[in-house]
C-alpha cells in the first residue's frame, strides 16, 4: 500500500514536470516557426525582387539592341519609362507587404515573450509556495510567535515542549511561551514559564528578557517587593546586557 502511495506520488510529481516542460517547449516550437516564416518571407521577397530585375534588364536589352533585318524593333523612351515605373510601383508594394507581415510577426512574437514570463512567474510563485509548506513544526512555530499570531503559535509551542527539543530550542520555546502568557494577561502561566525558563537554562540567552517580564508579571500580580528582586537577580547577573538599562528604570518606578 506505501509502495503504491508512493509510486503515484511520484508520478504525479513526473507528470507535473513533463506538463510544464511540453509546455515550454511548445512555446519554443511557436517562436521557432514564426521565425522560419519571417525568413521565408524575406526569402521570397528576394526571389520576386530578382524576377523584376530580370525583367528590367530584358527590357535595357530590348532598348539597346538595333534591330537585324526588319525583325527587331527599338523599344521607345516612353515604353522604357512605363516600365520603370511599374517596376518600382511594384518594388514598393513589396516593401509594405514585407513590412506588414514582419510587425506581425513582431507582435506575435511580443506576445510569446509575454506569456513566457508569465509561466517563469508562475513557476516562481509555486516554488516559493513549496519552499513554505517546507517549513518544520518548529519553524513554523516561530513563524507565527514573530507575527503575532499568538493563537496558532501558542498550541504549536506547547506540543514542541512536550516533544524532544535541542537544549538551544528548549529555552526559546519556553521563552516564547512566557511571553505569550504575559501579553494575555495570563500571569500565573506567564511567572511559571519564566521561572522555569531560569531555574532550568541558568545561561540562557533569553534569561534577561525573562526575568524583566518576570517582574513585570510579579508588580502585575501586586507583589512588589518580589518584582524588585527580580529585577536586582537581573542586574546582579546580567550587569553588562543591554536591556540593563529597562531593568535600572524599571527598579526606579517600583522604589517610588
Amino acid at each position: 500500500m506505501k509502495k503504491t502511495i508512493i509510486f503515484l506520488l511520484f508520478l504525479s510529481i513526473f507528470s507535473c514536470k513533463t506538463q510544464e516542460q511540453i509546455r515550454r517547449e511548445q512555446l519554443v516550437d511557436t517562436m521557432s516557426m514564426q521565425m522560419g516564416e519571417s525568413q521565408k518571407l524575406n526569402a521570397d521577397n528576394i526571389v520576386r525582387i530578382e524576377e523584376l530585375e530580370e525583367r528590367l534588364n530584358h527590357i535595357q536589352g530590348s532598348i539597346d539592341t538595333t534591330s537585324h533585318e526588319g525583325q527587331q524593333k527599338r523599344v521607345s523612351f516612353n515604353e522604357r519609362l512605363q516600365a520603370l515605373e511599374e517596376l518600382q510601383k511594384e518594388i514598393n508594394e513589396q516593401v509594405k507587404e514585407q513590412d506588414k507581415k514582419m510587425s506581425l510577426i513582431q507582435d506575435k512574437l511580443s506576445k510569446q515573450d509575454k506569456l513566457i514570463e508569465e509561466v517563469l512567474s508562475a513557476l516562481k510563485s509555486k516554488s516559493k509556495a513549496k519552499a513554505k509548506k517546507q517549513l518544520s513544526p518548529y519553524e513554523e512555530a516561530m513563524a507565527n510567535y514573530k507575527t503575532r499570531k499568538y493563537k496558532l503559535a501558542k498550541p504549536q509551542l506547547e506540543a514542541l515542549l512536550a516533544g524532544k527539543l535541542s537544549s538551544r530550542a528548549k529555552p526559546r520555546v519556553i521563552h516564547n511561551l512566557g511571553m505569550i502568557a504575559y501579553r494575555q494577561k495570563r500571569y500565573d502561566d506567564a511567572s511559571t514559564y519564566f521561572s522555569k525558563l531560569f531555574t532550568e537554562h541558568p545561561s540562557s540567552i533569553y534569561n534577561p528578557n525573562g526575568l524583566i517580564h518576570l517582574a513585570k508579571t510579579f508588580k502585575a500580580q501586586g507583589d512588589l517587593d518580589q518584582a524588585k528582586e527580580t529585577l536586582n537577580l537581573m542586574l546582579t547577573k546580567y550587569p553588562k546586557h543591554h536591556r540593563v538599562k529597562i531593568a535600572k528604570g524599571l527598579l526606579e518606578k517600583y522604589n517610588k
